[in-house]
């Protein structure tokens, strides 16, 4: 949301090549949890809300749910637990078959799963 280069324009180059973009409904709910306590509210908000409608937004539904619940047990046997927010923005990339991008290690954990760090 930041728009920070060389981020920013990388996306912009990926989507010009016909790449396509969006954020699940777990990390519209972070962006807006970071909106409405950042000292700047209405400011990021209008933001947020600009970002979302050029965004597709993946849903966490059921068989996210499903994929989050085998996740979180594949990673508890490997003894390599990840937060729950994080393995429900990987149980949507998992069933939709989209690459992550992410700076997060705990992704990289994570089987059957697509990551890519811009950063």
């Amino acid at each position: 949301m930041a728009q920070e280069e060389p981020i920013a324009s990388r996306v912009r180059q990926a989507a010009a090549g016909g790449d396509q973009f969006g954020i699940s409904a777990t990390i519209l709910g972070e962006l807006y949890f970071a909106a409405y306590a950042s000292q700047h509210r209405e400011q990021n908000l209008s933001r947020l809300q600009a970002l979302s409608s050029a965004l597709i937004i993946w849903p966490f539904d059921e068989s996210a749910a499903e994929t989050f619940g085998r996740i979180q047990a594949e990673q508890k046997a490997a003894g390599q637990p990840v937060p729950p927010l994080d393995a429900q923005i990987a149980a949507v990339a998992r069933i939709h078959g989209l690459t992550v991008l992410t700076a997060d290690r705990h992704f990289q954990f994570i089987t059957g799963l697509s990551i890519e760090n811009w950063i």
